[in-house]
């Protein structure tokens, strides 16, 4: 006999003597279980629809961003623009440093095709995708628990923690933001 079995024998044994010794037979000992189980049931019951209720709010909030980040991914994506100074071989594509928004307004500069593009107002985004992480969330920028508290009731925002916030200061961050059910961007 395993260690296990023996251990539950022994207990279940125990457990007789002391409803002997009380003067409980095995049928109240039946129905004793069976009245434990029911209380067990009817608290999974309940656990179960609260858990539901929950789900369903959070498929809704799961469902609107995913057309959010369904609408960042088809927004029209930033076109080249290369600076209008110095040299044409120096001003690459590989370079951010050169891609600035920019109209060259110069008289002996002339705009060509491998400049890249000339900027215009069509380029920028609507207004309920500006300023969105590409998962959806609304961002805003940490520096301690007190502004995370602040964004307790607001629904799709999410928080990244300042670059300057220390490990111990971070750690206390990301905790509370468990807590509170925030999406931290770089924890």
């Amino acid at each position: 006999m395993s260690k296990s079995k023996a251990k539950k024998t022994t207990e279940e044994k125990t457990v007789k003597k002391n409803d002997i010794a009380k003067g409980k037979t095995a049928k109240k000992r039946g129905e004793e279980k069976k009245q434990e189980q029911a209380v067990a049931k009817k608290s999974e019951k309940k656990v179960e629809k609260g858990t539901k209720e929950t789900a369903k709010e959070e498929k809704k909030k799961n469902k609107e961003i995913k057309k959010l980040q369904e609408k960042i991914k088809k927004k029209k994506k930033k076109p080249i623009f290369r600076g209008h100074f110095g040299k044409r071989s120096i001003r690459r594509k590989s370079r951010a440093k050169w891609d600035k928004w920019r109209v060259p307004r110069g008289a002996d500069f002339k705009l060509k095709k491998e400049d890249g593009k000339a900027p215009s107002t069509g380029y920028r985004t609507s207004k309920a995708l500006r300023y969105l992480h590409p998962s959806g969330y609304r961002e805003v920028l940490i520096h301690n628990a007190k502004e995370l508290e602040m964004l307790a009731g607001r629904a799709n925002v999410a928080a990244r923690i300042a670059s300057t916030v220390g490990r111990k200061k971070r750690g206390e961050i990301i905790k509370k933001a468990d807590e509170i059910g925030i999406k931290i961007l770089n924890a």
